[in-house]
This record gives C-alpha cells, structure tokens and sequence, in this order.
C-alpha cells in the first residue's frame, strides 16, 4: 500500500481505500493515479497521459480533465497534492512516508507488493471498426490457442497493434487470471521498459539480472494473455519477457507486435499484410468493395465527411490506395486531406506526399503523427550499412531479385555475402517485402518507402552516382538478354523482360 493523504492504495489490487473502506475510482482515473504514483512527483505531460492510459483510441483533451477531476474528488481535502501545470501536465505531491515507499518500490521494484493483481482486463478499447482483417483475426486466435507466442510483424503503420487488440478482445473469455496490455511505444529505454512492463501488469519486478525470473515465477500457473505491443526498439526486454513468459506454463500467451521478429524459442511470426488493393483499371463500384478502399471511405466519415460513390471517385479513391500501398495509417492521414480538400485534389498532389500525410490521430505516438515520422523511426532501428543499402535500392522501380541486387551492390564493393546480410536485415525489420515470383523471390520497396528512400538519396548527394550505376547494371543485363535471345528465345526470357521493364524505363529517363 503507498498511503496518498488519507487514502491508502494498492496498485497491484487496484484499490483505493479510505478509513479502510473502499473508495470508487474508474478504471482511467486509477490509471492516471498509477502513473502520477510511479513518477514519485515529477511531472508526468499530458501527452505521455494520453499514450498511456488510452493508446489506441482518439479522445479529446477534456476527457483528461475529467479524469483528473475524479481523482481530486477521491483525495478530498488533500485534492492540492494533485499540481496542474499548465500546458505541459500533472505531479502528485506525496508525503514523506508515502515518497520513501514510492521511492523504495521503484529502487527494488516497480510495484510495492509481488502479489499478483487479480483477473482483470487491461486492454485499450477496440474504438474504430476493423476493417478487412476478418482472415487474420481468425488465423491469429487459431496460432495463439496452439502456440504460446505469436508475434505480428509488419511495416510501421500496417495495423499491428489495431490488430492484436481485436485478437485480445475476441479471446477474452479463455483467460481466466486476465489479459493484459504492455505499450512499449513510448519508452525509449529498457529500464523504463520493463517500469512499463511493471505498470501494465501490476506486478514487482526486482533490479538485477534475476527481475524478469522472478516475474515469470510469479506466473507459473497462471492463464493470462500478455500483449507486447511495439517492441522493435526494445527487443531484448521483449524477448526476454516473452520467453520468461512460455517458460511459465501452457496456460499463458505472449502476443507480440514488432516491425521484426522476436528470434524466442516456439515464437509464431504473423506477417500483417496491408490492406487488399481495387485491381488496377477498376473504375466500376466493385472496387469499393476492397478493404482499402472501405477503410479510406470509413475514416473520412468519421471525419464527418461523406466521399462521393461515383464511378470517377471510386476510380481516384482506387488510385490513392493503390500508391499509398494499402498502408492503414496512410490511408488515415490520406483521408483526412481528402474530407477536407477532396479526393481529386489530393490524388493530384500525391506525389509530394511527405507534406501531405501529416496531421495524425493527436492522442497517437509522435511516430504515426506523419507518415515521415513513421519511416523516421523505422530507419533509425537500422545500421549503417542497412541504411546505405535502403537508400541506394529506392532506385528499383517494381522490385528486383536477389541476384540482381548481388550484381548491383557489388559495383559498390560489397562481397554477395555483405549483400545477402543486408537484404535479409532489411527484409526483417519489415522494408522489404518478399513476393513469390515462380520458383524465385522477388523484393520491393513499397511505393511510399521507396519514395522516402529517394529522398534520403537526395539528402546524401548520391543520386546521379546511384542512378548511373542502375544505368550500367540493366545496360549489362539487357545486352546479355539480347545476346541469349538470339539462341533461345523462351518464354522464361520473355517473363523476365517484362519484370524488368520498369527499370529499363528508369535508366532510360
């Protein structure tokens, strides 16, 4: 118990008692009160609020107020203790006696008891409707009844977390000690990952190498669902928790999303595909029948505006998803500029997009404010040598094989084996798509990547060098294709021509 005034609280129990008698706080306010408790009077800013306690749903600023508010009224007398500092966010002023508990429980752990916290639900709500994930749900709740980790992993904005939550939501019901949400999206280190992995669950976790052991002691026969949600930044807490975790038992699951896997024993890795595209050509009403487009109508609606359903919209709405990859997030920020300036403004003007995909969701992470953000962050998880190779392969228009890569970074110097490393890093974190392509694979940026990897070419002043070697590169190809033609002009000749003509284009232009 951290005694706050005259109110005892029991984080881990969730309980706030006066005079030993319960008090009512909601589910919110005692979030926010667990948050303000763990900061041990620093100030704590509105925005890691909003994260915090509703990440994955739009809510207005005064529903905070309303909040904090409630928590006042619980303290009463002691209402002071909660500081308002304006524009930026709260502190909880605490006793003496209660600042030495706060401050113990965070130098040997993060909660004051190593009891667990009763079933409960911890999940944000599932507020926007999913859309065309229907597959997915019913793929992800069949691997996580059969597996004890299932890791969603995708491109940044795909709609991992928007997903996994749709998972927890439906499988409620199978976990009877609870289920329970860990966001990792605003930590930037692993102390205060695991402060975060603390909070979410309730439970201690003591310094040391041995604090994740004991958190997974303090499970052993449980039947809980744990989602870790954005853990590509913290990856070795993720994965460390996540086997502590199967460790514990066959009745708890680990539900993971990363923009790469997290490399556990029995981990499932889930690709999260974006959202199924209009076919190319389509200007009938049947192309608004895809998840793309459903989802590009929806969110304006819920922007208040109702896009027109004719055929030349349908056919601008298709052309929008489709150059925007079927990406959620793009889409949002895509159709927030449409409800406002209409889908043929903004089909014209798509292809300044890092300027026009902005203005997101104000309660989502600074990452997925824009859409630069988003592949911002994506980039900054690379090394150097990945980041090299990023921007050079944004000169690939429609893919490229892996051996044509291996010829391509070889007039840079790179050995077949630095190259093969660098394409199967960027493929794992989620930069590189794979395509079967007959018996080969073929890899692509999507549109959107491609054009931020062009743009990072630029920054560097390497273009015109880059481009001059994807010059020379197909030059070579296409004067052996000629060369072999001649003698044997199969349909496997043919096949490739066509995959390749793209970049013909290119270093034509």
């Amino acid at each position: 118990m951290i005694r706050i005034g005259s109110l005892d609280v029991s984080i881990e129990l969730r309980e706030v008692l006066s005079d030993g008698q319960p008090v009512r706080l909601g589910s919110r306010a005692f979030d926010i009160l667990a948050l303000l408790v763990a900061a041990d009077g620093k100030l704590v800013s509105r925005d890691e609020i909003m994260r915090h306690v509703w990440p994955a749903t739009v809510v207005e600023e005064n529903n905070l107020s309303v909040q904090i508010n409630a928590i006042r009224r619980a303290l009463g007398a002691e209402r002071d203790r909660i500081r308002t500092e304006s524009g930026r966010g709260y502190r909880l002023i605490l006793g003496a006696h209660s600042h030495g508990q706060a401050t113990q429980g965070r130098e040997e752990g993060i909660a004051i008891s190593h009891s667990l916290p009763v079933a409960r639900q911890l999940l944000p709500p599932c507020v926007p409707i999913l859309i065309g994930r229907d597959d997915a749900l019913t793929d992800l709740t069949r691997l996580l009844r059969d597996s004890q980790c299932v890791t969603l992993v995708g491109p940044g904005g795909i709609g991992k977390t928007r997903l996994a939550i749709e998972v927890a939501d439906t499988m409620q019901a199978e976990f009877r000690d609870g289920m329970f949400f860990v966001p990792f999206a605003s930590v930037n280190d692993d102390q205060s990952a695991l402060h975060a992995l603390a909070l979410a669950t309730g439970t201690t976790l003591s310094t040391g190498a041995t604090a994740l052991e004991q958190f997974g002691r303090d499970w052993t026969g449980r039947q809980a669902l744990i989602v870790l949600d954005n853990c590509e930044h913290v990856l070795d807490v993720a994965s460390a928790t996540a086997e502590i975790l199967i460790n514990a038992g066959g009745g708890m699951r680990v539900l993971a999303t990363s923009r790469e896997p997290l490399r556990v024993p029995d981990e499932i890795t889930y690709l999260v595909s974006p959202l199924a595209l209009p076919a190319e050509g389509d200007e009938n009403t049947a192309g608004s029948h895809s998840a793309a487009v459903q989802f590009f109508m929806a969110r304006a609606r819920e922007l208040g505006e109702d896009l027109p359903s004719d055929k030349e919209s349908i056919h601008l709405i298709g052309e929008v998803c489709r150059r925007l990859d079927g990406v959620p997030l793009a889409l949002d920020l895509a159709a927030a500029r449409a409800s406002v300036f209409g889908i043929g403004w903004l089909a014209a003007n798509l292809h300044d997009r890092f300027r026009i995909l902005t203005g997101g969701r104000r309660t989502a992470p600074p990452r997925h404010q824009t859409f630069e953000a988003n592949l911002d962050w994506s980039f900054q998880l690379l090394d150097k040598v990945e980041r090299k190779v990023l921007r050079w392969l944004g000169m690939f228009v429609n893919g490229f094989t892996i051996n044509t890569v291996c010829l391509f970074l070889a007039r840079a110097g790179f050995t077949r084996l630095q190259a093969l490393d660098a394409v199967s890093g960027l493929v794992s974190k989620s930069l590189l798509t794979l395509e079967q392509d007959g018996p080969a694979h073929r890899y692509r940026l999507l549109e959107t990547t491609r054009a931020y990897a062009l743009q990072r070419l630029d920054d560097n002043g390497e273009r015109v060098n880059m481009a001059c070697m994807h010059a020379a590169l197909f030059r070579v190809l296409f004067d052996r294709t000629q060369d072999d033609w001649s003698e044997e002009p199969t349909v496997e000749r043919l096949s490739e021509f066509r995959r390749e003509h793209r970049n013909l284009r290119v270093t034509l232009d």
